[in-house]
């Protein structure tokens, strides 16, 4: 029997659709002969083409509800809840590096934190505002293609995974560094912190990343990956469907090349594109890295490593 209900067979083979239109539902024949159950709705099977196959079979208002539920859980691991207090691993680090600095640890009893409170979940929908075309009511509605919101909060799900490892390293780093220091109970244990903008003070964190980054090969996805969860990029900002890369970026010397991609100064280029963002953190596309530059070499420690070309000139 064929079933004509949304479903996600064997990894969302239908958000791949039509390549014409992404969205378009396309009609999946789910018929096994010879069948058995594995476990929910996975089954072992031979479909129409003779082939044995492992068929996972679910409607997609579960997943999605599941890939939800996921992020929402996951985000609350990582920023606490608003409804019971909790602080998460958010908190747990500010708590642990503000002892830290404190003058009983032989700190200066002042912390600069430069952490933003991101909940990536927190973007504001779009809502289409008027009048039901039924029941003439005021209402707001707000709409958004099934792909996308997959790919979204699929790309939220990779975002707080990256921030619940990088938080949860620092904390131990930070517990460690307790650990190793006299605690001076006579002295102060009040500390000064000051909410400083990321944005002003990572531009040398930016270029030590940068530098280890640069290579022949280096992924786009990785690149990505990281400056959304370290909070140097904010998916909030980026369609689901916007392209990454550009064509015709040129460096000091004039050189052309397509698929090139700008970030905090730097200009990188790679492989091939265009590519989403959806394509990149949802549906595992990458792109490798084949040239790079910078326009201010002194800006960048190391640069004889990463930067070994003129100033502005392609490196690869």
């Amino acid at each position: 029997m064929k079933h004509n209900i949304w479903f996600v067979v064997v990894g969302l083979a239908f958000l791949s659709g039509c390549k014409s239109n992404p969205n378009k539902a396309e009609k999946i024949d789910t018929t096994l002969t010879s069948a058995e159950k594995v476990s929910g709705g996975a089954r072992v099977g031979v479909n129409k083409d003779g082939d044995m196959v492992v068929m996972d079979k679910v409607a997609m208002s579960e997943k999605l509800r599941d890939l939800q539920n996921n992020v929402y859980g996951l985000e609350d691991k990582v920023y606490g809840t608003r409804k019971f207090g909790t602080q998460g691993l958010y908190g747990d680090l500010k708590t642990c590096l503000r002892k830290l600095s404190s003058k009983q640890y032989g700190g200066n009893g002042q912390l600069v934190w430069t952490e933003p409170l991101d909940r990536v979940t927190d973007k504001e929908e779009e809502l289409k505002i008027g009048l039901d075309a039924k029941k003439k009511d005021l209402i707001g509605v707000s709409e958004e293609f099934l792909r996308d919101r997959m790919a979204r909060f699929q790309g939220y799900k990779l975002i707080l995974q990256k921030r619940h490892d990088e938080y949860s390293d620092r904390i131990e780093d930070c517990n460690n560094q307790l650990a190793e220091k006299q605690i001076d109970k006579t002295a102060s244990n009040k500390v000064s912190v000051v909410e400083a903008s990321k944005a002003q003070i990572n531009k040398d964190e930016v270029n030590k990343y940068m530098c280890s980054y640069v290579k022949s090969g280096a992924g786009l996805q990785e690149l990505m990956l990281n400056a959304f969860a370290k909070g140097w990029l904010s998916l909030s900002d980026f369609g689901m469907s916007q392209n990454v890369t550009v064509a015709g970026m040129k460096d000091a010397k004039g050189k052309v090349y397509n698929n090139g991609f700008m970030f905090n100064g730097w200009k990188l280029v790679y492989d091939q594109g265009p590519l989403s963002i959806g394509d990149i953190l949802s549906d595992g596309k990458d792109a490798k890295l084949i040239a790079w530059t910078y326009n201010a070499k002194a800006e960048v420690k190391d640069a004889g490593a990463c930067l070994k070309s003129d100033e502005g000139v392609w490196n690869q």
